[in-house]
């Protein structure tokens, strides 16, 4: 995992003692509102948990420079969730993950 991504993620322990699984999890990623990357939360969230496995809504700032995406993975396990994190936290114009 990358010092990226595990300083994002929450701690495998806190998301075993709050979450079951197999079961949702929601991630949302703040950054430029373009569709470079909308595309690249998506893929990025696609490599971890496949294309079905990912549902997508979106918020736009006042001026629509900013856009929150919200995904909703359906996650077998915590190392998926762990996965997810690392890898949009690669997506170059990210502003905020949670």
């Amino acid at each position: 995992m990358s010092a990226r991504a595990s300083s994002v993620a929450p701690s495998v322990e806190l998301l075993l003692a709050t979450h079951v699984f197999p079961g949702e999890y929601i991630v949302k990623a703040f950054g430029p509102g373009d569709d470079g990357f909308r595309a690249a939360v998506l893929e990025r969230a696609a490599e971890v948990v496949g294309t079905a496995r990912v549902r997508s809504s979106e918020r736009a700032s006042r001026h629509g420079r900013k856009i929150c995406i919200t995904l909703t993975l359906s996650v077998e396990t915590v190392d998926e969730v762990v996965r997810a994190y690392e890898e949009i936290s690669c997506v170059p114009e990210l502003l905020m993950l949670m």
